[in-house]
């Protein structure tokens, strides 16, 4: 998925989108599994799935260390407004998205302004005005059909688009010396709590690759040229008689107040006449323009309704709430992936190259769940290899049995917390 959509044969990512428990017991029940492997399995997963747990939490203490000063709500005395701070953050942010599977992308690779009007029905062009940078991660990539109503619900238009299962966006926004005079009236317009040189992070799910520019922090809908033609049409056909009527009418009206105000003339009662006729038909055209004006701002409401209901309901988390989400999504990819590694070697009961473990993976996840995936082996042998729960001979890797890996996992969390050793 490096290039948007373009992804091989259906592959998407890493993105291993099993829950761990049904993963778990698939490993249990595959055939060639030496017997009484089972239960040992499920409490050794369960002890390495809490020491990995132990890791990733001092990850996510450090990245909200590095956030904090970024983030919309924090307070004057802890903010940090400079690009070395945001570049920090940013850098820490793509190592734990890359860990959680997530694959950076580039909008303009896997969207057009047409492929968004069509499958939303909204025309956008999304306005950079005091953003500093803007960038777009997303994992679990796959096709599907969408259905779009059209002509009041008498046309219905199905459309294939890819959709990502996951969508991270992180927007950095300009700091003060940054910014210029377009910039502060983006800024103006923005939510209450964005600031210059602050940081949003958002989590939405289930974005299909043309409504990507939604999520732009600044996405604006401009007016449809059908919305156009209907607006405009009745103002043409109406105005311009209106118009053409009125102006000799207003010749009257102005020779009537000249008169009134005694610069010549007498004013005659036809005269008069034409003159409050000229004044209602002023007053009609001003309505008339009012009315349009109306209808505008209206259909500008319409889509603004319909770009946020987009965004609304797919929207799963915001700045630092996004921060737990992503090192626990982390956490779990690395589990699952040490514990199919794991489980592949156990069932060969025989020492296998990292490419061997690897195919074993990808296979046994396409055949268990029908899933095609580009499979971590490199992350998954390092955990394990780490912790003792494999061996290595010359390029090949063997399990360690799984009583003995609860003995070296039992003594890795003895090692975590050593108090004791100072008395």
């Amino acid at each position: 998925m490096t290039e948007g959509t373009n992804a091989p044969s259906g592959r998407s990512d890493g993105y291993i989108a099993v829950r761990k428990a049904e993963l778990v017991r698939a490993i249990g029940e595959e055939p060639g599994m030496p017997a009484g492997d089972g239960a040992a399995m499920a409490q050794l997963f369960d002890l390495f799935a809490a020491l990995l747990h132990h890791h990733a939490h001092a990850d996510l203490e450090a990245l909200k260390t590095l956030y904090d000063p970024l983030d919309p709500d924090a307070p004057p005395s802890r903010r940090d407004v400079s690009v070395a701070a945001f570049e920090a953050f940013e850098a820490a942010l793509t190592e734990t998205l890359t860990t959680a599977n997530f694959t950076e992308i580039d909008p303009d690779t896997v969207q057009t302004r047409e492929a968004t009007k069509h499958l939303t029905g909204l025309s956008i062009k999304p306005s950079l005005a005091g953003i500093r940078r803007v960038r777009y991660f997303a994992r679990g990539l796959r096709a599907e059909q969408m259905e779009r109503k059209s002509w009041f619900g008498l046309r219905t238009r199905r459309i294939d688009a890819q959709v990502m299962n996951d969508v991270v966006v992180l927007v950095g926004f300009k700091g003060e010396e940054e910014i210029v005079r377009s910039d502060r009236k983006a800024f103006a317009s923005m939510r209450r709590g964005v600031r210059p040189g602050a940081a949003i992070v958002k989590h939405f799910r289930n974005v299909a690759s043309p409504e990507l520019v939604t999520l732009h922090p600044g996405a604006r809908p401009s007016m449809l040229r059908r919305d156009q033609f209907f607006l405009a049409a009745p103002a043409v056909a109406t105005g311009v008689p209106v118009l053409l009527n009125l102006w000799p009418a207003l010749t009257v009206l102005f020779a009537v107040l000249a008169a009134y105000f005694g610069a010549s003339g007498v004013i005659e009662d036809s005269e008069l006449r034409r003159a409050l006729a000229a004044i209602s038909g002023l007053i009609a055209v001003v309505a008339f323009v009012m009315r349009q004006r109306l209808k505008y701002e209206t259909q500008t409401l319409r889509y603004q309704k319909q770009l946020a209901e987009t965004v609304y309901f797919r929207n799963l988390a915001n700045n630092a709430g996004v921060l737990d989400l992503l090192v626990g999504a982390g956490e779990e990819q690395d589990v699952k992936e040490a514990i199919i590694a794991y489980g592949m070697l156990r069932r060969a009961g025989r020492s296998l190259a990292k490419g061997e473990i690897d195919n074993f993976a990808e296979a046994f996840l396409k055949d268990r769940f029908g899933l095609e995936i580009d499979f971590e082996i490199h992350d998954a042998i390092g955990k394990l290899e780490r912790i003792g729960l494999v061996t290595r001979e010359g390029d090949a890797y063997l399990p360690v049995a799984p009583n003995e890996a609860l003995l070296k996992l039992d003594a890795a969390w003895d090692n975590v917390f050593s108090f004791s050793a100072r008395r």
